[in-house]
């Protein structure tokens, strides 16, 4: 994953229920845009990423429920990441500032990884 600088972070963000869609806006002009679906599905948390000899719970098969993509609430974690919290209540997955950004699906960020093919996860915009 790139390092982003320090000074990169979100200045602001909107989460479009219409669309199930997290917009961030970045300090660096950037814009970004999640699919609350695969949003979810990334969760880097224990519980669902796994840890140790823990495999985690979510899988791309792994089903999910419209509680568990349906964002009640996203919360700073210090200067460095964003928490979600999910309609079925879950809480505990920290997405780093790195991490949101490498997960950008924009056509700029998916060039600057060598990707050449276009998204299908509902995550667009430069």
């Amino acid at each position: 994953m790139p390092q982003l600088p320090r000074d990169v972070i979100p200045t602001s963000y909107e989460m479009d229920e219409d669309h199930s869609v997290l917009k961030l806006s970045w300090s660096d002009d950037h814009e970004s845009e999640f699919g609350y679906e695969a949003l979810r599905r990334a969760c880097p948390c224990a519980w669902c990423a796994g840890e140790g000899n823990f495999a985690g719970t979510m899988t791309p098969d792994t089903p999910v429920t419209p509680e568990m993509t349906t964002l009640y609430e996203l919360v700073m974690v210090g200067r460095y990441g964003l928490t979600p919290v999910w309609g079925d209540g879950h809480k505990t997955g920290i997405y780093t500032y790195e991490r949101l950004r490498a997960m950008c699906e924009c056509a700029d960020c998916r060039a600057g990884r060598g990707e050449t093919s276009i998204s299908t996860k509902g995550e667009t915009h430069s």
